[in-house]
């Protein structure tokens, strides 16, 4: 019966993981604790994520709840070690054969508690594997250092960052759906590097957050400035709207009588937008190279070359 029920939770997670178009490769192997390797690839058929998965089906495991989780123990120090230094990623799937529950926790250091000689971890009840939101966060797991991470999502704006460096123009053109809480739908970049114009997309929902905040995060190596040229009907339009000038029917000319247009343009936001009708804002800025940037730049030439002396460690001597 155990086997069948381990059987059960095996497949159920192979039919939804295929379902959601993730490649599911069974470890029939007996090893200490991973069930299956999860990878996941993008349209031109590349890598884009590798999990490893160990699966726990059986009513029992269900039993202790605690704070809308699913506390799952009798994790041995020779478990932890195997999962926290596993060179995939990993995440332990409990099933429930008796009504399909299936949900799902990362197995890291930090979601494994110790307890005595052994340990536990919480399983969020509401963690549904592979739906909607746990297929997003998935997609994005990786156990590699932060500043790995980080570092390659430079790394892979670099080309823009080396552009403007070199005096070329790049300009970040996105619609804000004001009265939508996905924030921004689709940034493009659009580039030219002296030798003809390029337009990169970035089409990525940050809920909650809108405009300026969208962009530092998808492009913190820049600051923004509005394009004076491209945004100046729309500064015109305000200028007249406000207090500093009246329009003279009998004369039929814009009169003014505070501010003059370049005084009352000296005044607005650098990273403003046009407000199209309360409805959409539209953003056409300049990017330029901030702190960040620059020295990224310049620890990425530093990095790229081949070092006599990398190799050279520090040894601790005796006083």
């Amino acid at each position: 019966m155990t086997n069948i029920t381990e059987r059960l939770g095996v497949s159920y997670c192979q039919c939804i993981a295929t379902e959601n178009n993730w490649i599911f490769r069974e470890q029939p192997i007996g090893d200490i604790g991973i069930d299956a390797h999860m990878e996941f690839n993008d349209a031109n058929g590349k890598t884009q994520r590798l999990l490893a998965v160990q699966i726990k089906s059986g009513e029992s495991f269900f039993k202790e709840k605690k704070d809308g989780n699913i506390i799952f123990r009798g994790i041995n120090e020779r478990q932890y070690r195997y999962w926290t230094t596993y060179p995939l990623p990993c995440i332990i799937v409990l099933y429930n054969p008796k009504d399909r529950m299936c949900i799902w926790q990362k197995l890291t250091s930090e979601t494994i508690e110790k307890i005595g000689k052994g340990y536990r971890i919480a399983v969020p009840q509401n963690q549904v594997f592979l739906d909607f939101n746990s297929n997003g966060i998935l997609k994005e797991f990786t156990n590699l250092p932060n500043y790995i991470t980080n570092y390659n999502f430079l790394l892979s704006q670099k080309i823009f960052m080396q552009i403007i460096e070199r005096g070329g123009i790049v300009k970040l053109h996105a619609e804000d759906l004001i009265n939508k809480t996905l924030g921004v739908r689709n940034v493009d970049l659009i580039v030219d590097d002296g030798e003809g114009e390029k337009t990169y997309s970035y089409p990525y929902l940050f809920p909650f957050a809108t405009g300026i905040k969208v962009f530092r995060r998808l492009f913190p190596w820049a600051d923004f400035f509005a394009d004076e040229e491209y945004y100046n009907d729309a500064d015109y339009n305000q200028w007249r709207l406000s207090d500093n000038c009246y329009y003279d029917s009998e004369e039929d000319r814009w009169i003014t009588i505070g501010d003059s247009f370049e005084e009352f343009r000296e005044l607005l936001d650098p990273v403003r937008g046009i407000d199209h009708c309360g409805e959409v804002v539209e953003f056409m800025l300049i990017m330029r190279l901030n702190d960040l940037g620059k020295s990224f730049l310049t620890v990425d030439r530093y990095t790229s070359q081949p070092r006599p002396y990398s190799n050279a460690k520090p040894h601790e001597t005796a006083i």
